[in-house]
């Protein structure tokens, strides 16, 4: 009976893991070369990453480890394992995947090699020996070069920098944004293959998807559960493979959506921004992408709410005159309507007599009751002063648009002040149809329909009459 170190029984997926360690240690961090030997069968195959190739044997193991040092003296080198896999096929059989991660620190500049290993092992006798192994980097970069104890892409990268200068850069300077803290989630995909290379989770409102998932599958299934229903078309629009594929075409460099993502709370939701660089490998030519998850819920909301400032009366929670003229005009193009303008009588004495805050409250008490008691499609806006705007999409009957207004004048006459002292508000209305023509003219048609009530004695309706 085996026992490690801390005296516990070992598990053969222990002795698995400990070959494991053993193979990586000594081929990266100790630079071990029997140790790494000790680790091998005498019929070993397999890939190594890049240009280290194929080996087929011992000779060729060495070969690589030898071939593969650099002189670096003032870097040292740490290892980690992200998450292994082991799968036991027959009693002396089993394969393994792992991912390897080695941190090189020189001074104070600290980067990071990433690549996934995959290894099948034989029990002979007592012991276990990798038969076969595989060795890739999800994504070649600058960084995975550069912090990787051995040479693998050397020559790839100098002959890919002396074609498109800078552009590898731009590359690897994006995979070290990707994998900053602040993003909620990061995900490598194969876009040649279809599916997820890598995923990691910063925040648990983001989707986990295991390695080899199908990418556009996982999309299409799983969008009601993160994406926001009136923003899932413009996110599989963007996100499916026809966009991507259109986007490698027109050489692009990355494609990105800001969306509301769904935080697990009924009906609450945060808004991202999802961006894929769209690379390809320069060892193995596969069209891929990195793609990292922001969180810019605070910013957006500040983005929106200065909109809407910028778009309403903020007091009265409805249009400004000028978003409501262009609001109208966007909708003259599909069909006809009925405008309607509503002032305010005597709102001068409103406001001399209760004071300006009482004025204040009225305006606003007559915002709310223009949007419940007009049609939710109505455009409403306040035109200046103590003066609004209403456009119907539809034509209506006179007689519609007069129960419109007797709705509207039940609810706001006799209001009261917190003084205590009550008055009568009342308006006049003027009204005319948009008959094919522009903004300006129907708006001088419903202006001439309100000087009739206005100078017919008040608190009525007029209808524009050609």
């Amino acid at each position: 009976m085996d026992i490690d170190k801390g005296g516990k029984h070992m598990t053969e997926e222990d002795r698995i893991k400990e070959v494991l360690y053993k193979f990586e240690d000594g081929g990266l961090i100790s630079k071990d070369l029997d140790s790494v030997l000790e680790c091998l069968s005498d019929s070993i195959v397999g890939i190594g990453i890049g240009e280290q190739g194929f080996v087929t044997s011992k000779y060729d193991v060495t070969k690589v480890f030898l071939d593969g040092q650099k002189n670096e003296n003032e870097v040292s080198h740490t290892l980690d394992f992200g998450r292994i896999e082991i799968r036991m096929l027959r009693e002396d059989i089993a394969v393994l995947c792992a991912d390897v991660i080695v941190t090189a620190k020189c001074h104070e500049k600290v980067t990071k090699s990433r690549f996934s290993q995959s290894l099948t092992l034989m029990k002979e006798e007592k012991d276990w020996k990798i038969c076969c192994l595989h060795a890739s980097a999800p994504v070649v970069t600058e960084e995975n070069i550069e912090a990787y104890p051995l040479r693998f892409a050397e020559k790839t990268l100098k002959t890919l920098r002396e074609k498109i200068g800078g552009e590898v850069y731009a590359v690897e300077e994006q995979y070290r944004m990707a994998v900053l803290s602040d993003t909620i989630a990061f995900y490598i995909i194969n876009f040649s293959k279809n599916i997820y290379e890598k995923c990691q989770l910063n925040c648990e409102i983001c989707a986990y998807v295991e390695e080899g998932s199908n990418y556009e599958r996982f999309a299409i299934e799983y969008i009601a559960e993160y994406v926001k229903e009136e923003d899932r078309e413009a996110y599989l629009e963007c996100f499916l493979m026809k966009n991507i594929n259109k986007a490698f075409q027109n050489k692009e460099q990355e494609v990105k959506l800001e969306y509301r993502m769904l935080n697990g709370q009924e009906g609450t939701y945060i808004w991202v921004v999802t961006i894929i660089r769209l690379i390809t490998d320069i060892v193995t030519g596969e069209k891929k992408g990195i793609m990292y998850v922001k969180n810019i819920n605070d910013s957006k909301r500040r983005e929106i709410a200065m909109q809407e400032r910028a778009e309403y009366d903020t007091s009265l929670k409805i249009y400004n005159k000028d978003t409501f003229i262009q609001s109208v005009e966007g909708l003259l193009n599909q069909k006809e309507g009925i405008f309607i303008m509503l002032d305010i009588d005597n709102f001068k004495d409103i406001n001399d007599t209760f004071g300006h805050p009482f004025g204040d409250k009225v305006l606003i008490r007559i915002a709310e009751l223009l949007k419940a008691s007009f049609p939710e499609t109505a455009v409403i806006g306040r035109l200046g002063g103590d003066e609004f705007g209403i456009f119907l999409q539809e034509v209506h009957s006179r007689e519609q648009i007069k129960r419109y207004i007797r709705q509207l004048n039940d609810h706001i006459s006799g209001f009261m002040s917190e003084s205590g002292k009550s008055g009568k508000v009342s308006f006049s209305v003027g009204i005319a149809p948009s008959k094919g023509k522009s903004f300006p003219y129907f708006y001088k048609d419903a202006d001439a329909a309100l000087y009739a009530s206005k100078h017919g004695g008040k608190n009525r309706i007029s209808f524009y009459e050609n």
